[in-house]
């Protein structure tokens, strides 16, 4: 299906009557639960499917953020200017739209990462609600975009208190207010995908390469989540780059051990050299990988151990 076709679709099972009429249905978001980040240029021209959003992902188009517990506008007063004499009001500006994001504990790498977003007119933003429907929106040309992101701040942490949670608060705010007049969307009956249950940002992995001897043939990589206690299970030789002294070299098999949380690679007889072992997907030329079995994307460092 064609982006055009996805558009604008009301699904009037859930909708109320537009208007006063009864031709027609409307739409309204509902709870925002998704965040969908792109870079400032990124335009959505394909199909939106599960298969394109990944693809982005690895491609570094698209950042995934989950977990928000809420999405709050923050009332903003237009500039209204009173004349002297009549009283009579007049409204000369109004203000960008903002909001305060409020996201589910998740520790304090997640906040980190969110701290490493930190910035100024550098993305566009995407929402899913909660009913799965996309909201983004046009440029006057009909371009589709992300909402224009004037700011984007995340600020100090703020660890448990008693009974009461961990806190990690992003604040939001758009640099047109007339993008949302018009905002288009993509129902969730549209999409082949829940963006709640399907979608989610790249998992990191903490590659370390273990001590290789002239000779060997077994290199042995732990590979663990940033957490570093779950092993990475599940990925396959295709998913992993290995080179020597920045030529590749072609592993022939790759063993994983669940116990040891290891991978351990064939590889032909090693010389003395550097060798470094990194999670890479070479159809998109990604260090970003697709693990096909549950959906999740991966990347790790690149690791090193030196042959003497």
């Amino acid at each position: 299906m064609a982006l055009i076709d996805q558009l604008n679709v009301v699904a009037c099972s859930q909708s109320d009557l537009l208007g006063t009429g009864m031709e027609g249905c409307t739409f309204d978001w509902n709870r925002v639960a998704t965040i969908e980040l792109s870079p400032r240029g990124y335009a959505y021209t394909d199909e939106q499917n599960l298969a394109n959003i990944k693809e982005g992902q690895q491609k570094g188009d698209l950042i995934i953020l989950q977990g928000i517990k809420s999405f709050a506008l923050v009332p903003v007063d237009p500039n209204i200017n009173t004349a002297d004499g009549s009283g009579y009001k007049t409204v000369t500006g109004e203000m960008p739209y903002e909001y305060d994001v409020m996201f589910d504990n998740n520790g304090v790498n997640y906040w980190k990462a969110l701290r490493m977003l930190n910035s100024k007119d550098r993305y566009n933003v995407a929402l899913y609600d909660v009913e799965g429907n996309k909201i983004f929106t046009q440029t006057k040309a009909g371009v589709v975009k992300g909402f224009g992101v004037k700011m984007l701040f995340v600020g100090q942490y703020k660890g448990k208190e008693g009974n009461n949670p961990a806190e990690v608060k992003m604040q939001l705010q758009l640099s047109d207010f007339q993008e949302m007049e018009r905002q288009t969307w993509i129902s969730g009956e549209e999409l082949d995908f829940s963006a709640e249950s399907d979608l989610e940002g790249i998992n990191d992995v903490v590659l370390t390469a273990s001590p290789l001897a002239v000779g060997g043939t077994s290199l042995v990589v732990s590979a663990l989540l940033l957490d570093k206690s779950h092993f990475v299970d599940g990925l396959l030789v295709g998913d992993f780059k290995i080179k020597k002294g920045g030529v590749a070299v072609t592993a022939s098999a790759v063993v994983a051990d669940s116990v040891a949380k290891t991978y351990t690679f064939t590889i032909p007889a090693a010389s003395a050299g550097t060798y470094t072992v990194s999670t890479w997907d070479s159809a998109l030329s990604s260090y970003v990988v697709l693990k096909a079995a549950s959906g999740l994307l991966y990347k790790s460092n690149v690791a090193s151990v030196v042959v003497a």
